[in-house]
């Protein structure tokens, strides 16, 4: 007994129906969560264990959310939050950015939101373009953030000079596939 898109279900039956609706959205913005959590937390390890924190709280009120709204906004409000409770409750010492200047990155994260997932969107289309073995040094420079070209070309036993020159060569075609797809959808 439904009488809107909201997840306020009544009947065990609708509420797995609400679960699985609130899964699908969630699925399709978990990287653009973890995404805005590092534009307001700088580090892999912080916008993790908030993220944790998001994801508990976001499931716990999940019946409160209504389909038929921004999922992004919504959910960027309880992820703020979270992060100020972070960072209140953070016992070390780490240089933080002020509230305000919290505040204008919390914007232009939702207001950029779309545009971000477009480019996200295009770079994983561009990749798959990329040669294999084009892709082959892009998954060993990229698939551990503490990887360096160096060790990339170790593991590939190729000269470092040349794995930079091929990075430099990858990175550009990457750009110049990015910026004409996203000219195609209308972004600037």
């Amino acid at each position: 007994m439904v009488a809107t898109n909201r997840l306020q279900l009544e009947t065990p039956h609708d509420d797995e129906d609400g679960r699985a609706a609130f899964a699908r959205v969630f699925a399709q913005h978990d990287r653009w969560l973890y995404a805005y959590l590092m534009t307001l937390l700088g580090t892999p390890a912080n916008a993790e264990e908030v993220l944790q924190e998001v994801c508990v709280v976001l499931w716990r009120e999940y019946r409160k959310f209504d389909l038929s709204t921004n999922f992004m906004k919504w959910a960027s409000v309880i992820a703020l939050n979270q992060v100020r409770k972070f960072r209140r409750n953070l016992r070390r010492n780490e240089a933080w950015l002020s509230e305000g200047l919290l505040e204008v990155l919390a914007e232009e994260a939702i207001e950029n939101a779309d545009l971000l997932e477009a480019r996200r969107h295009a770079l994983h289309d561009c990749v798959g373009r990329l040669t294999p073995s084009d892709r082959e040094v892009v998954r060993e420079c990229y698939a551990d953030s503490r990887t360096t070209i160096k060790a990339a070309a170790e593991r590939l036993n190729r000269p470092a000079n040349t794995m930079y020159k091929a990075m430099a060569r990858i990175r550009r075609a990457l750009h110049d596939c990015i910026t004409r797809r996203l000219r195609t959808e209308g972004f600037q």
